[in-house]
């Protein structure tokens, strides 16, 4: 396992510069996998742009092809790598990153609280429609991608 670097220093960049420019060298190698691993993404979006910055940084996709990677429909349910499948702080509630920790993990333990009828057995129907099913099938590697700078962001794999 990799560990980061003790003189490694940061430096603030403009605003489109979020945690992932600095994160990704770190929590790749810590976790032993690269972006095209994660299944389930959770990304800090305040704004609606920062989800496309926060993807772009941590490799997703390069950059300047935010845009074009998430209306391609790849983050959307039933998409190759879903982004806040509980709605997102826009949709679900601004509590810093913690409720998409929590949907993350029940995401890995197949008990996304959706509505599916058999949805607390970890049965669920994986029909994407609106209002339906939100469990995204065998997910294996999660992960939360912070915003910000290097004082004030996270990234969780």
């Amino acid at each position: 396992m990799s560990k980061p670097r003790a003189d490694f220093h940061f430096v603030h960049g403009p605003i489109s510069r979020v945690a992932g420019y600095y994160a990704k060298d770190i929590v790749f190698p810590m976790a032993g996998i690269g972006p095209e691993d994660v299944d389930v993404t959770g990304s800090y979006d305040a704004f609606t742009f920062t989800t496309m910055l926060q993807l772009e940084e941590y490799g997703f996709c390069k950059k300047g092809e935010g845009g074009t990677y998430v209306s391609s429909g790849i983050i959307e349910l039933g998409g190759q790598r879903p982004n806040n499948t509980s709605g997102g702080h826009l949709c679900e509630g601004y509590t810093h990153g913690m409720n998409m920790v929590i949907e993350n993990t029940r995401q890995l333990r197949g008990l996304v609280d959706d509505y599916c009828p058999r949805w607390q057995e970890g049965i669920h129907t994986y029909d994407y429609s609106e209002g339906r099913c939100r469990q995204v099938k065998d997910p294996e590697i999660t992960m939360n991608l912070g915003w910000a700078n290097p004082t004030t962001g996270s990234a969780l794999i």
